[in-house]
């Protein structure tokens, strides 16, 4: 694409070809045609932009800043084509998410609605999974970005940002463990237990922890949903061990206490935002980067 009039354009092939009939060739039209289109310009400035010789044309001192200012004009424009083009991206583009299920439960959906009245035209394709599963799908480039526990580190995932997730007791306001500032685990085995399944990373860490907790002690309930525990806490039935953030509406609520872990190994996890390393994101899947990245001290519940 030529940014400039037919003048410009003319007066800048005859200058690069030092010739009229040169220029027009190039250009696929008269001599003539050139020639009057120079000749307007040159009035149209009061001076003369082009020396006549007997073979072809050389650049008075006025063409050849004419010619200077062209060429500027000629980069600033290639330029904003460039940025227009990213622009495109931004205005249309769709971005495959990996998200854990509590964040599609409560922070993709905000995220999702705000990110769309600025940018309307980006969609989303939002994957719920496991940290494994999800880590895999961004590795294989199945998915543009991935926000899950940190999976251990590998050459084929980059960590965009990372934060450390406090694990707690959750029990309802008027519990006995709500006035304590952190609790042991195995003072919450005291109590009715509500945990999550043996496949979740948080159950596994519980595990590990107690050589196997499944095998010392019967929970109330195991469950894969985040929401299913939530309830149950709040219903007074026992004790949930969950992260801080899965219940950052009900403590602001004044519903629910979060009480920390007092288990060296099992104080937090980490919460990570993944892409693959060395990969080039799309420029829609880019500024959703850039947003979550500004957003992730809030959705982690550190903010």
């Amino acid at each position: 694409m030529h940014a400039l009039s037919p003048f410009l354009r003319y007066f800048e092939e005859v200058a690069v070809q030092g010739s009229v009939r040169r220029a027009a060739e190039r250009l696929h039209i008269a001599p003539s045609a050139v020639t009057r289109q120079i000749k307007a310009f040159e009035e149209m400035l009061g001076v003369p932009l082009l020396e006549r010789l007997p073979r072809g044309v050389r650049l008075t001192a006025t063409g050849e800043l004419m010619l200077a200012s062209i060429r500027r004009l000629h980069g600033e424009f290639e330029e904003a084509l460039a940025q227009a083009d990213a622009l495109k991206g931004l205005r249309w583009g769709k971005v495959r998410i990996g998200v854990l299920q509590y964040l599609s439960e409560r922070f993709i959906p905000s995220f999702v609605a705000a990110t769309n009245k600025a940018h309307p035209g980006i969609s989303f394709a939002v994957h719920i999974a496991n940290s494994d599963q999800i880590a895999h799908l961004v590795e294989t480039g199945e998915l543009d970005i991935g926000l899950c526990w940190a999976p251990p580190p590998t050459a084929l995932l980059s960590r965009v940002s990372a934060a450390a997730v406090p694990i707690g007791a959750v029990v309802p306001a008027r519990h006995i463990l709500a006035q304590k500032r952190h609790v042991h685990f195995h003072e919450c085995a005291g109590y009715p237990l509500i945990l999550p399944t043996t496949e979740m990373e948080l159950r596994r860490m519980l595990d590990g922890l107690n050589n196997g907790i499944s095998g010392r002690i019967t929970p109330l309930l195991e469950t894969n949903s985040i929401f299913a525990m939530r309830q149950l806490v709040r219903d007074g039935c026992g004790v949930a061990i969950m992260t801080r953030m899965s219940v950052l509406d009900e403590i602001k609520r004044g519903e629910l206490v979060h009480v920390p872990l007092s288990d060296p190994h099992a104080r937090s996890m980490q919460l990570a935002l993944l892409v693959r390393a060395g990969r080039e994101l799309p420029a829609a899947a880019s500024l959703l980067l850039d947003r979550l990245r500004a957003s992730f001290d809030t959705y982690a519940g550190i903010a």
